[in-house]
């Protein structure tokens, strides 16, 4: 393995081929940005994760009708939504310093900084796309949702609208994981990836000796 100093980064020819790569001095605000990093990550997995475990199915079981559901749901979601498009903002922010600093492989850091671009897509089509046309149709309904026919058109299309907002959020679920298994993965690689070389010892000249001649 040849290596060149550049920039705070090893440049490797042959690390990333065999999985492995030398790591330089990590720079003085590593340590923040990891943490505002995983800070992100909880901000865009857990959430998501506590609305669709439990707040969602708890709201369908405890409440009479689905539109008392949807009144209970449409806020919390938005704001949901908000604090995704913030979180996967940072994480991309986040994502790119990191992959820099830690030199990571081509394929890892495209994952790490595409994957929070993908997040922030799926929280403003949930935001500006989905959302509003659901509420206007419940709001617009003539009754309740649950008493109109199951053939009724404006049912059949709330129906979609729930179907795709229900697929955008699991693939924010995945986006969030995707970014914690990448970012796992990198730290288990730096943890085992040999750090900088020592500094050469400088060459001491040898005193010629002439004593006994």
């Amino acid at each position: 393995m040849t290596a060149g100093r550049g920039n705070g980064r090893t440049e490797a020819t042959g690390g990333v081929a065999s999985g492995r790569w030398r790591l330089m001095k990590p720079p003085r605000f590593e340590a923040p940005v990891l943490t505002l990093h995983l800070l992100a990550l909880a901000l865009t997995l857990g959430p998501p994760l506590f609305f669709g475990a439990v707040v969602a199915p708890a709201s369908f079981r405890v409440l009479p009708t689905r539109d008392l559901t949807a009144s209970l749901q449409s806020p919390i979601l938005t704001r949901l939504c908000w604090g995704l498009e913030g979180g996967f903002a940072l994480l991309f922010v986040t994502s790119w310093l990191l992959s820099r600093w830690w030199n990571a492989p081509r394929v890892l850091s495209a994952l790490l900084t595409r994957a929070p671009i993908l997040g922030v897509i799926g929280a403003v089509v949930i935001e500006k796309l989905l959302i509003p046309p659901i509420d206007k149709i419940r709001t617009e309904a003539p009754g309740l949702i649950d008493n109109l026919p199951a053939a009724d058109p404006g049912r059949l299309l709330l129906a979609n609208y729930h179907r795709v907002a229900t697929s955008v959020f699991s693939i924010e679920i995945a986006a969030a994981a995707l970014i914690l298994f990448v970012t796992a993965r990198l730290l288990l690689f730096r943890q085992a990836a040999p750090g900088p070389p020592p500094p050469a010892r400088p060459l001491v000249p040898k005193v010629l000796d002439l004593g006994g001649v």
